[in-house]
């Protein structure tokens, strides 16, 4: 974590654990998540997770205050266990010099609509008799234990329903195909102005995915697979129609009067011509790689599903 990050957390009693930390303010429950950005002045590099339990008129009247409130690059939104808000400034030092009264005037804007504290139970409402710290979407909650084992209850019957729903193959890779299709294209144009650049692949591995989860393909680890490799197929395929088609524009410049493919044959046989396309194809495929890697992280994080809390 930042070190001014960490001494306003660590003056503020909270335990610090890498990026994250967690405390107590204003008796609400406090979770924090440091993110390193740099040069995003629209990103969040730095959101809470306050625990309160509310009421649909108490969210309306601090969704108001807050708004009344501008709270210079502040976003908020309320989750089933209190509320979310995210904070940015230019530089981490101005940030950090506001967000003492930032979050006392956010705390106090919860306090003064009726947000219950951190001895409540942030489902339910209800004083903490029983109370479990549960981990949910990264943040530590405390949960009254008979909620939490609900809510268990209902995550345990969606994973099993999930896991009963088909799979889908043949619908989610047609949609992968049409990604990859779309990133070959891209290929296509770049390699004719001269790049060869893991752009495309990166686009056909985030449009796979979406349309494979859109033509009714389900979200587990046979779709990273089928959209990884359809991505890597269509770009080494645009690679081949590359030189298929510089093959059959020589043997139209030459007056020689055969096919595109029968023209790429022939020229496979010069060994500068092989060379060029065999390295183009593994160049391709590096790029392809790099461009497909991140997209594969976030595949594997969207497949996973939390089991309890």
């Amino acid at each position: 974590m930042n070190k001014k990050v960490e001494s306003f957390f660590t003056e503020h009693n909270f335990e610090v654990k890498k990026n994250h930390a967690y405390g107590k303010m204003e008796d609400y429950e406090v979770n924090a998540t440091f993110t390193a950005i740099y040069f995003d002045n629209t990103a969040v590099p730095l959101s809470f997770h306050i625990s309160c339990y509310t009421t649909d008129e108490q969210k309306r009247n601090i969704e108001k205050a807050l708004n009344a409130a501008t709270i210079k690059k502040m976003k908020f939104n309320f989750t089933s266990y209190g509320l979310n808000i995210g904070l940015n400034d230019m530089t981490i030092g101005k940030l950090i010099a506001r967000l003492d009264e930032v979050l006392k005037t956010v705390l106090h804007i919860l306090t003064e609509n009726g947000a219950l504290n951190y001895m409540h139970c942030p489902v339910c409402g209800e004083v903490l008799d029983n109370a479990k710290k549960c981990f949910v979407d990264g943040y530590t909650i405390t949960i009254d234990e008979s909620c939490a084992n609900q809510i268990n209850q209902v995550i345990a019957s969606e994973n099993e329903e999930f896991e009963n729903a088909p799979n889908n193959y043949l619908r989610g890779f047609l949609g992968a195909c049409v990604g990859g299709v779309v990133g070959a294209v891209i290929a296509f144009i770049l390699y004719f102005v001269g790049l060869i650049s893991s752009i495309s692949a990166a686009v056909a591995a985030v449009l796979g995915s979406f349309l494979y989860i859109k033509f009714g393909g389900k979200k587990n680890k046979g779709m990273i697979l089928i959209v990884m490799a359809t991505t890597l197929v269509f770009m080494m395929l645009s690679v081949v129609v590359v030189y298929i088609v510089a093959a059959g524009m020589g043997a139209d410049e030459a007056g020689v009067s055969m096919s595109a493919i029968d023209a790429f044959k022939v020229c496979m046989k010069d060994a500068e011509f092989s060379r060029l396309f065999i390295l183009d194809l593994v160049l391709t495929i590096l790029f392809s790689v790099l461009g497909v890697s991140y997209q594969a992280f976030r595949l594997f994080q969207m497949t996973k599903r939390q089991k309890q809390i």
